[in-house]
């Protein structure tokens, strides 16, 4: 095996050529295909960047004309999922949870589920996801038999390339070491710099205990914004009857509640239910 390095970003093939890396990824690109990535840290350690390694891999790895940008990348692995969808094909994505959020069972099995769902869609995006996890073993076995590629970073900058192969007579997953791939700091000054330097922000909101609200799925938000706005309506509607049944001069003329309700268009047993909770 020999070091290869990431160099600038290029337009097909970010991996030098002649590397596993790069057939890899012209493959993947000449066939309009996803790429799942899993990068982990040989030692379950901390501070080997990871970060910084995703980003790069992610953003060399980004087809578009404005590389991986802040909506590209997140703890949270929801967005991710949304940002499968959503985002312009031949992109590149980060779910970087492994500092923070992925550090126990419970918040890595939301990212193998959100993973599951990119899987399961039934169509491919053309999306080139690299998931930071704190080791290989958080990430359950039947999404690694679905993954391309795990890279375990054995120190700062540089990480061990394996290609996840299923061999389906003996139904093992085997993980073939191939390569070296060596990452340097993301550039200052730059945009993906700038996205490094927000998902940090984000992790020490997070460690501090000021992370707010969970992200919540757009589905579930458009069904909660739904249903506020159908209380909002019913609330008014109540007051309005409300107001009828204690006006003074309806309560001077036999106005039944049946031709109240006809007038505010609901049936009289909504009338009287009202009328019974005042």
């Amino acid at each position: 095996m020999s070091a290869a390095d990431i160099p600038e970003k290029s337009w097909d093939i970010p991996f030098s050529e002649g590397t596993p890396m790069y057939e890899q990824f012209e493959e993947i690109i000449s066939e309009n295909r996803d790429i799942i990535i899993i990068l982990d840290d040989y030692w379950a350690r901390r501070g080997t960047g990871k970060t910084v390694s995703s980003l790069q891999l992610a953003d060399g790895m980004d087809q578009t004309d404005e590389g991986v940008t802040w909506s590209k990348v997140s703890l949270e692995p929801e967005e991710i999922r949304n940002a499968y969808a959503s985002e312009e094909r031949r992109s590149g994505l980060v779910l970087d949870e492994g500092e923070v959020g992925a550090s126990n069972r419970q918040a890595m099995s939301k990212t193998n589920q959100a993973i599951r769902e990119i899987m399961s869609m039934g169509r491919v995006e053309q999306k080139y996801v690299v998931v930071n996890a704190p080791t290989k073993g958080f990430i359950d076995k039947d999404i690694l038999k679905l993954a391309d590629v795990w890279i375990s970073m054995v120190r700062k900058g540089l990480g061990l390339v394996h290609m996840l192969e299923w061999e389906p007579y003996s139904e093992q997953l085997l993980t073939p070491a191939k390569q070296w791939l060596e990452f340097d700091d993301i550039e200052r000054g730059t945009d993906l710099r700038e996205v490094y330097n927000k998902l940090t922000a984000a992790k020490q909101q997070r460690i501090d205990g000021d992370g707010g609200e969970e992200f919540i799925p757009r589905a579930e938000h458009l069904e909660k914004l739904e249903k506020a706005k159908k209380q909002a309506r019913q609330d008014t509607r109540d007051g309005i009857i409300r107001g009828l049944l204690n006006h003074p001069e309806i309560q001077q003329f036999p106005v039944s509640q049946r031709m109240i309700g006809e007038a505010a268009g609901v049936s009289q047993s909504t009338v009287s239910n009202i009328s019974d909770n005042d």
